[in-house]
């Protein structure tokens, strides 16, 4: 059995697929094929993963982050080579900040606090991402492991313009990253970091087109594997956040403000100006 460590919880899945858990809080999700192993986002990198990795697979491996976000994508900085798209490269540099990590491990340890003596405050904070070398991925773009695990990008713009999931065409598998999830979806950060509601709105279209290819969905955040059918929840829920958010509380947060729209399993966190932007795009349209 592999040994997990307090910060990082490792989880079988089955089909030689295993849920790495960071803090109780992020999905990294380990694939392995005959050839070769993928692992799809990295967490906050609080710890080097690398050894827990190596108990699993000896096979190369190739790490993808599903977006430039701080929980996704500062445990770069602990691997030589990363597939991100394009459009979040930025994103990712300019959260590889001293104070981003400190208010991430403070907000973090704040829930967690039997987790400080497990975690070298002073050395994380040292670490940087800008050191990896970094190759792009698009839509459509495929990793083959071998043994018929093939997986295909697919491109989400939404919660971040960069955000993109993994299909495992055979098995069925969707890797969703933060697009798909029971857990919240944050969209209150300004548009220079986020995609429009209406982007989102797309996202989720082009997912509903590809629902026969879908039997399962791992997201980065919350329960595991959830049913196909958040995907139409996610969708309704966008329309009626329109519709009812009168009544929806406010939620504070070490990154920014905004509001919370509950809908079914769905939870939308967003900030008074991208709400507006989206009713307005809504108007346009009709």
């Amino acid at each position: 059995m592999t040994r997990s460590t307090v910060v990082n919880k490792v989880i079988e899945l089955g089909n030689n697929n295993y849920c790495i858990r960071e803090a109780e809080s992020v999905n990294c999700y380990l694939l392995i094929g005959e050839e070769r192993a993928l692992l799809f986002d990295v967490g906050y990198g609080y710890e080097d993963i690398k050894p827990l990795i190596a108990e699993l697979t000896e096979l190369p491996l190739i790490v993808v982050d599903s977006h430039g976000d701080p929980d996704h994508a500062l445990g770069n900085s602990w691997f030589d080579e990363v597939y991100i798209h394009e459009l979040d490269l930025g994103k990712l540099f300019s959260n590889d900040t001293r104070e981003m990590k400190e208010l991430a491990l403070d907000y973090r340890l704040k829930k967690l606090p039997e987790l400080k003596p497990h975690i070298d405050r002073e050395s994380y904070f040292q670490t940087t991402v800008k050191n990896t070398k970094y190759h792009f991925v698009r839509e459509g773009d495929v990793f083959d492991l071998g043994g018929g695990k093939v997986l295909e990008t697919i491109h989400l713009p939404g919660h971040s313009y960069g955000c993109i999931a993994l299909l495992d065409l055979n098995n069925k598998d969707l890797f969703s990253g933060d697009m798909v999830t029971k857990h919240n979806i944050w969209y209150f950060l300004t548009a220079d970091e986020q995609a429009p509601f209406k982007m989102a709105e797309a996202s989720y279209r082009k997912l509903l087109r590809r629902q026969s290819d879908i039997a399962r969905i791992y997201p980065a955040h919350g329960p595991f594997p959830i049913e196909p059918e958040v995907i139409n929840q996610l969708l309704e829920s966008l329309e009626d956040m329109k519709l009812n958010h009168n009544s929806d509380p406010y939620f504070e947060s070490f990154r920014g403000n905004g509001y919370q729209h509950f809908y079914k399993d769905t939870l939308i966190i967003y900030s008074k100006a991208r709400l507006e932007e989206y009713m307005e795009d809504s108007k346009h349209e009709n």
